[in-house]
């Protein structure tokens, strides 16, 4: 029988899923250096991972689509003017470069840190990592094109962690240029990395990630083709980002306790719908600016929960082998949907699942977060790692949805007319795609979050939950007026035994802020209810009329007479007097 609990609004604060291991500084999540995904390369190898984020960088290219179907063509672009790039509609990724020569409309204007305290320090700018993006082009304000840099490494000397004072800013933005409309934005996708520079890691490559050209043919690629290639793993670092001309990992670092990092952006093209964030108490603002939209956030960083798994398959427990296709090693519920899959090498073909047999294929099995299917089948593995976190990763990212996630999404959500309409964050490994689910019967909006019950350290590990609308919005979901909205939050699990620290409501310059934490996992179900009180209106009194002149009542006068009788006489008065019988008027 599911128990619901029900926690009034309070504010206080929390940070959730600190390591309890001892480290020369409070982190968030595991401390130190950041686990590193283990390489377990050979053939009859089941691997099994849930992981948010992945080593190796997003990098900046300009791409002309009738290129690119010829393998055999470099199909990058230096710029929108480049003579080999002849169609009218290019595709572009970028990497934003710090304002200044290379873009003062579409960069990164500021990054730092406030302290518990509330001092903050600003960062300062440090260098690009590497020094130019490989396919590096260049921007066209009049077309709102970005630059396309590599990420930026800023100083921060009031945000110490174990590898030094040294962050990686990324802050990614995809879309379609028209040479003659101009450029769209489609993806916006912000992260921050505690970083220190290392050397000697064998998974940096001989070129830098990006697109260029095999000169090998060991990568399973023909010599002389373009492909898009980055760094990998080697089992002994997590690196964000690689120099290959200085054999240089940017490796990750857990983040320092109790520090919300800001970050504040130009962009010539607005974001719009809704945003997904690995991040906690969340501050945002967007205005219009002359020439660009400013955009700042402000939050926390989360430990997020990894789980891995690889078995061999002999010794792969019966329930899972029983839950994934024989031929192709994929979940069988998405397998049934990929249709039947051609073997292309039978003898086996290294980390890629082109065999059907799982003794000479070694297949990974690497849910997106945001995944249904992700959803599942981590319940599934929950009991095969003792519902324990394999590893917490300190993480600080704020990301667009893509649009198969916003897929029956309300419209109100999806409005891009309204720019960015919400926000939703959680440290959960697994979570909903897109936006809270209307629930119309018990009129709720309603988010599913899953991860392991408990940390590396076998402590609980708790959850956070964060819910940022336009106010606009939250109305146009409900159908409210502009009088004030107020919020009833419940945590629905099977298990029951929750526990919720925070939650905290409140509009703040045309935003709704809700936030949780404190509650436990495995796969509770979040639920928000917006209420309003009708607004009673009193009846207007009817007015009592003062009588005017003309309506008040005439009173009667009384007229006096005499009577008389012989001799005797009497006086009557009436309004209309009348003599007794026997007596005249006289």
């Amino acid at each position: 029988m599911k128990k619901i609990f029900t926690a009034l609004i309070a504010f206080s604060f929390v940070i959730a899923g600190t390591s309890a291991v001892d480290a020369a500084l409070p982190s968030v999540g595991d401390p130190g250096k950041s686990w590193a995904i283990p390489n377990d390369f050979e053939r009859g190898m089941h691997v099994q991972e849930f992981i948010d984020s992945f080593p190796g960088e997003a990098v900046s290219y300009l791409i002309d689509g009738k290129l690119q179907e010829d393998s055999f063509v470099d199909p990058t672009c230096n710029s929108v003017n480049d003579a080999r790039c002849t169609s009218q509609n290019l595709s572009y990724s970028a990497l934003l470069p710090v304002c200044g020569t290379l873009s003062s409309v579409y960069c990164i204007e500021e990054f730092g840190v406030t302290n518990s305290t509330g001092v903050s320090s600003k960062g300062t700018f440090s260098r690009y990592f590497p020094n130019q993006a490989l396919n590096k082009f260049e921007a066209n304000e009049s077309l709102k094109l970005p630059h396309g840099a590599t990420g930026s490494i800023f100083d921060v000397s009031g945000a110490a962690h174990d590898g030094g004072t040294s962050y990686y800013v990324s802050v990614l933005t995809e879309g379609d240029v028209d040479k003659t409309k101009g450029a769209n934005l489609s993806r916006l996708d912000i992260r921050i990395y505690p970083v220190k520079l290392e050397t000697g890691d064998t998974a940096i490559r001989q070129i830098d990630s990006g697109y260029s050209k095999e000169v090998q043919g060991g990568s399973g690629h023909p010599i002389g083709q373009w492909r898009r290639a980055g760094f990998g793993f080697s089992g002994s670092s997590f690196c964000v980002a690689g120099s290959a001309s200085e054999t240089l990992c940017a490796q990750r670092y857990a983040f320092p306790a109790d520090l919300k990092f800001t970050l504040k952006l130009r962009l010539q093209n607005q974001p719009a719908g809704w945003m997904h964030g690995r991040i906690y108490k969340p501050e945002v603002s967007f205005n219009q600016d002359q020439g660009f939209y400013s955009f700042s956030v402000a939050a926390f960083p989360v430990a997020v929960p990894v789980v891995y798994k690889m078995y061999r398959y002999p010794d792969m427990p019966q329930t899972l082998k029983d839950s994934y296709d024989i031929k192709t090693g994929q979940y069988k519920p998405q397998a049934a949907l990929m249709g039947p899959q051609v073997s292309t090498a039978p003898q086996g073909c290294g980390r890629s699942a082109c065999t059907e047999d799982p003794l000479t294929r070694n297949v990974m099995i690497l849910p997106p977060p945001s995944s249904q299917f992700g959803m599942d089948q981590l319940k599934l593995w929950l009991p095969f790692v003792g519902d324990k976190a394999t590893a917490l990763l300190g993480t600080w990212s704020l990301r667009s949805l893509e649009g198969n996630e916003a897929t029956g999404a309300q419209q109100c959500f999806t409005n891009s007319d309204k720019g960015v309409t919400g926000i939703v964050t959680t440290n959960a490994t697994q979570y909903s795609a897109g936006p809270p689910t209307l629930n119309k019967s018990e009129d709720t909006l309603e988010y599913q979050v899953a991860a392991p019950h408990f940390t590396t350290q076998g402590t609980e590990f708790l959850g956070t939950y964060d819910l940022i609308m336009r106010s606009d919005v939250a109305r146009c979901v409900y159908g409210f007026t502009s009088a004030p909205i107020r919020a009833e939050l419940s945590i629905v699990n099977d298990q029951g035994n929750q526990k919720v620290a925070t939650e905290i409501l409140g509009e703040k310059n045309g935003w709704l802020y809700l936030s949780a934490g404190g509650f436990t996992y495995s796969s509770p179900t979040i639920k928000v209810k917006l209420s309003q009180e009708k607004v009673v209106v009193a009846p207007t009194p009817t007015p009592t009329p003062t009588p005017s002149a003309s309506t008040k009542p005439v009173v009667a006068k009384k007229t006096t007479i005499t009577c008389i009788k012989g001799k005797t006489s009497k006086k009557v008065s009436a309004v209309k007097p009348k003599c007794p019988t026997g007596f005249k008027k006289k």
